[in-house]
């Protein structure tokens, strides 16, 4: 019993990490390009790539590999853009 609930709460606790990064990368694509929401998605793909319970599953971990090296190098495209155009702040 007490493995079942073990495994009912792993279970939840990707589809909750799941969820949250597929947000994430909902809000990006709907015009939020900032570094930090990147850097926000590859966390949460990091999480989902080393729970335990997907290392049993290698293609769900290939595809979060995958996805991770998208969303690390879209991170530092746009630290690069920020810092090769940073924004002047005006005090009023």
């Amino acid at each position: 019993m007490l493995e079942n609930q073990t495994e009912t709460s792993a279970l939840h606790e990707i589809t909750h990490l799941h969820a949250s990064t597929l947000m994430l990368i909902t809000q990006f694509s709907n015009g939020h390009h900032c570094p930090k929401l990147a850097h926000m998605i590859v966390n949460q793909l990091n999480r989902l790539i080393t729970e335990s319970e997907l290392e049993q599953l290698p293609t769900g971990q290939q595809m979060y590999r995958q996805l991770l090296s998208h969303w690390q190098q879209v991170t530092h495209t746009l630290l690069e853009q920020r810092q090769q155009n940073p924004k002047h702040t005006q005090l009023h």
